[in-house]
């Protein structure tokens, strides 16, 4: 961390740079989520640019899903949004410049005799790699093959600090001629990764540890071109429960996936958490920000555990006001009903098991009965509670509990309860019947009590 507190603050500067491929990956997501800590945290610039130079898997449907996928995980970034695409011409520039000076040149070895390479290195076991000798070759100044890095001594070794990791070298023997573009109007990711850095004077390049391998290559080509190295901090991986790396198999992969179910500051509060230890479970993004130190990122992978993201979400959506919560869900329910809801829910599309709150409930009647009760013994309860019910002018917690508690004296409170429970609601699980009515209302308590009543009068069990 030296090197960062000695460093200006007006030099920080970080990128997330996701690919309009398919939609905003929950690890990506995390990646942009340190990324924009760091900059708030460093007082520095958090950009954002969209790799889109591959032209057939790239779309703008893709690309909107990305920005509004991390808008809504409040990420705001520096700028305008910086294309790929845009900038065909810095990469043919800087290739230009390298095959000018023998650090890169044209390799025009076959498919057929790459492959057979490959196998050879295999059954030898040795590394995969091409050291082409079209570099020595009048034939690598020939255009019309792959442009690859001229390597040069495969003796040296390339090391960097990472910040998060430590230490870190390759032996650069084991990288081979690597390709850093099809074409000059073609470049691949290690190299236009690399212009794009070193263009948008990026200081530091945070991103998961699955691009730890191509960290030495990147940086091989910086200095092919006589560029400054930025720092490199390799974030850890996010999981599954058995420890693989993350994927479609485990569940929702896609941020979007949970903007139905979980709130956006839960969803952040989660992420955070899952390489870094806070001091607390649930944070704020400005709590966040004061105690994030890059140092400090975990160095081995987090579990995703839905059931902890589940709980944190649960105790965002309890802070929910009625009309934030009416309007996320688009119910359409008095106030007194959504603290009944919120206090019990994990996922906001599961509001839907409290529908009995705002229609008529449906139930088999066998529901109704309480233990070993019969119907008859059932029936006489509810014929009682509704008794009860509609000597009320209105329905308060204490008026109806205090009358429910007396009637209970007789038969124990299993037989009271339950069946009003079953007959407003329709289900063995659910908040207290007494809270039910007060959000119900008397018209509507003494109708549903009544329409028990004739399920249980009915041979049916419908």
């Amino acid at each position: 961390m030296a090197i960062i507190k000695d460093m200006d603050k007006s030099q920080i500067r970080v990128r997330i740079a996701p690919s309009p491929t398919g939609f905003l990956h929950i690890g990506t997501g995390q990646s942009a989520l340190y990324n924009w800590l760091f900059a708030k945290k460093m007082g520095g610039k958090f950009y954002l640019r969209i790799e889109d130079t591959d032209r057939e898997r790239s779309t703008k449907e893709y690309e909107e899903s990305i920005l509004g996928a991390l808008r809504w995980l409040g990420l705001d970034w520096s700028g305008e949004v910086i294309h790929q695409s845009e900038r065909t011409q810095l990469y043919r520039t800087a290739l230009e410049k390298l095959l000018g000076e023998g650090k890169a040149f044209y390799c025009h070895h076959s498919q057929e005799e790459l492959e057979a390479e490959r196998q050879r290195q295999e059954f030898e076991k040795q590394p995969p790699r091409h050291e082409c000798n079209h570099k020595d070759l009048p034939l690598g100044k020939e255009g019309g093959g792959i442009i690859r890095l001229n390597v040069g001594d495969s003796a040296q070794v390339v090391s960097f600090e990472d910040q998060i990791k430590g230490h870190i070298e390759f032996k650069a023997g084991l990288l081979g001629d690597f390709s850093i573009a099809r074409s000059v109007s073609d470049p691949l990711y290690n190299f236009a990764a690399v212009v794009d850095d070193a263009e948008m004077e990026i200081s530091h390049v945070i991103r998961g540890e699955d691009h730890i391998s191509n960290t030495p290559k990147q940086i091989l080509v910086y200095e092919a071109l006589g560029l400054p190295v930025p720092l490199f901090a390799h974030l850890p991986l996010i999981l599954a429960p058995d420890k693989s790396k993350l994927s479609k198999r485990h569940g929702a992969m896609a941020v979007v996936d949970y903007k139905k179910d979980y709130l956006p500051d839960a969803v952040v509060n989660f992420l955070g958490g899952l390489g870094y230890t806070f001091s607390k479970d649930l944070l704020s993004r400005e709590e966040m920000i004061q105690e994030f130190e890059l140092s400090k990122v975990h160095k081995s992978g987090a579990i995703f555990d839905t059931k902890k993201l589940n709980w944190i979400n649960s105790q965002y959506i309890r802070r929910l006001t009625p009309a934030e919560f009416k309007k996320l869900t688009g119910l359409n329910i008095s106030d007194l009903a959504v603290p009944l809801i919120t206090e019990r829910l994990e996922r906001l599309s599961d509001a839907q098991e409290f529908s009995y709150l705002w229609e008529a409930p449906v139930y088999e009647k066998e529901l109704l009965k309480w233990k070993d009760s019969s119907f008859e013994d059932v029936k006489d309860s509810l014929t009682k509670t509704l008794a009860v019910v509609e000597k009320l002018e209105t329905i308060t917690d204490e008026s109806l509990r205090n009358k429910l508690e007396a009637l209970s004296v007789d038969t124990g409170k299993g037989l009271v309860f339950w069946p009003l429970r079953v007959a407003l609601s329709g289900k063995e699980k659910s908040p207290d019947p007494v809270q039910i009515a007060v959000v119900l209302g008397k018209d509507e308590v003494v109708k549903r009590i009544e329409n028990a009543l004739q399920k249980l009068e009915s041979r049916s069990t419908n």
